[in-house]
């Protein structure tokens, strides 16, 4: 499932996030929570809006606002993320109950840093309790990948969220950071969290970036076929920034048993580890149909 921080759009509301994220095919959304916001009036806004929230995401842990957090978590279904770094255990004992008498959900986090990755497992492990959970903070633009796939292992079953820092309109920044080869592993681990799609950072620019990118909210370059069973989308055309959400968004509209006919000018292996990552096993088959070098072609069918 990929999701759209709402760190993404702050000046945007929540229904306005929401029809963004529906117009690019997202699957919802990720609220970041401020200090001292009504928490039950926000889960009201939430069903009355029928959006789609996928995660809620704190700076801080505050135990004088942890029932209110357990039960907004519990009432929208969607975990809460912190970084574990600060948050002490004394605080833990005292908001880990209220998580669980309420049926909600703490995600602590963790960079890409095996011996960080380690300490936040070894924590919850020690309180044994199904509330909570391990949140991976994916910084591609600063971490050493190289240690990934030991992180994942390390995180194993614990892992219910992925923030990744980039991607969205900063995608292109990642090429070649080897993101692709990761969310197959994600995928092949059995991962079925939220990828969450933050900014990389709060700089002006940054934010600049992500405001145009999800203001421009159409699937441009998608075209049909006349049969509602062949769809084609020539990637050729669209800004390399809005590729990979152009072609998900395409994807996701397609009927079972329908094939979307890709072309475009670079491999699609990326794409394929992506629709692994995202999708459930085995519900669609990419072939690749032309492989270069100028051109690329592959098919999606979806099952």
């Amino acid at each position: 499932m990929l999701a759209l921080s709402s760190d993404a759009a702050p000046a945007l509301s929540l229904e306005a996030v929401e029809a963004a994220c529906r117009a690019r095919g997202l699957d919802g959304q990720e609220l970041v929570l401020a200090p001292g916001q009504d928490l039950e009036q926000l889960a009201q806004r939430v069903h009355a809006a029928h959006a789609r929230v996928l995660a809620l995401r704190v700076a801080h842990l505050d135990e004088h606002e942890a029932g209110a957090l357990a039960r907004a978590s519990s009432a929208l279904a969607a975990p809460v993320s912190v970084a574990a770094e600060g948050v002490e255990p004394a605080l833990l004992d005292r908001v880990v109950p209220a998580f669980e008498h309420a049926g909600g959900r703490l995600l602590l986090g963790h960079r890409t840093d095996l011996d960080e990755a380690l300490a936040t497992v070894a924590t919850i492990r020690a309180y044994d309790a199904a509330a909570l959970g391990v949140a991976w903070e994916l910084e591609p633009s600063v971490a050493r990948l190289e240690a990934a796939s030991a992180v994942l292992l390390a995180t194993g079953e614990h892992l219910a969220l992925v923030r990744l820092h980039g991607g969205g309109p900063e995608q292109r920044d990642q090429d070649g950071r080897g993101i692709g080869p990761l969310l197959g592993e994600l995928a092949l681990s059995g991962f079925t969290g939220p990828i969450v799609l933050c900014p990389s950072s709060h700089a002006p620019a940054i934010l600049a970036r992500w405001a145009r990118w999800v203001e421009t909210r159409g699937s441009s370059g998608c075209g049909h076929a006349s049969s509602t069973r062949e769809h084609a989308l020539d990637m050729r055309e669209v800004e390399p920034r809005d590729r990979l959400e152009t072609i998900l968004g395409a994807y996701r509209t397609l009927i079972p048993g329908a094939t979307l006919h890709l072309t475009l000018d670079h491999d699609p292996s990326c794409m394929y580890y992506t629709l692994e990552a995202t999708e459930p096993a085995r519900s669609f088959e990419f072939q690749v149909v032309e492989n270069g070098p100028e051109t690329w072609r592959a098919e999606v069918t979806k099952r």
